[in-house]
């Protein structure tokens, strides 16, 4: 509940506060079609519709990204209006975006950077996922996936068309993973990538176990700091 509502306040603080701080109809609808833009791209991120990789770039990024659109608007409607007449709403609107630039960028950034990316990470499904037309996926066991000694892992258990003896099952899911999915696998189907692009240093690594009739798909997460 904690989290939603900071999600909310992250994303909906600077639309509020161009709502209350444009004076033209044409800026205004602009500057407002590219903070909903950007709150959409990142709310869907956040939602985990995206893929995970810029995850990290996108938190850290969104509220400069719209503190600078709503600095922009601001300026260009200077330019057409001259300066503004004081006013009570404005001026709210104006100390409320600047607590969020200083909370977000001085306070909640520099945490999220050295704390929260260093956590244990659990590896999404999104790694390895979709498979091969033709082939199934399913959790073992109770489906909890454990976290311990600074690392996360996650099992998918994988069935082949029928029919399909379980090497060459392995050694297809083997090929897919390395052409629609980027991972880069030895000879023993073990691969390892970094989660993020530049501030997420963690890394997801793969590995492909055949286990009876099924090649399980075993990911692992580590915390950042091994």
């Amino acid at each position: 509940m904690v989290q939603t509502v900071a999600e909310l306040a992250l994303i909906g603080i600077p639309l509020l506060c161009w709502a209350a701080l444009h004076r033209t109809r044409a800026v205004g609808i602009v500057v407002g079609v590219v903070l909903l833009a950007v709150a959409a791209l990142f709310g869907a991120e956040l939602a985990g519709l995206l893929p995970q990789r810029p995850r990290a770039e996108a938190v850290v990024g969104y509220a400069p990204v719209t503190v600078a659109v709503i600095s922009v608007g601001v300026l260009v409607e200077r330019r057409l209006r001259g300066r503004r007449q004081r006013s009570e709403r404005a001026r709210s609107a104006t100390v409320a975006l600047s607590w969020y630039a200083g909370v977000v960028m001085l306070l909640f950034t520099p945490y999220y950077v050295f704390f929260g990316l260093r956590e244990s990470l659990m590896p999404s499904t999104d790694l390895v996922l979709p498979l091969p037309p033709g082939y199934t996926a399913t959790v073992p066991g109770n489906g909890a996936d454990p976290c311990g000694s600074e690392v996360c892992s996650r099992q998918l258990t994988v069935t082949g068309p029928p029919g399909q003896p379980v090497a060459a099952t392995r050694t297809a899911l083997r090929d897919w993973l390395t052409s629609h999915h980027g991972w880069h696998l030895d000879a023993a189907g073990s691969g390892i990538q970094r989660v993020g692009w530049l501030l997420d240093r963690r890394t997801a690594g793969v590995d492909l176990v055949v286990s009876g009739q099924h090649v399980s798909v075993v990911l692992e997460g580590g915390d950042g700091w091994h």
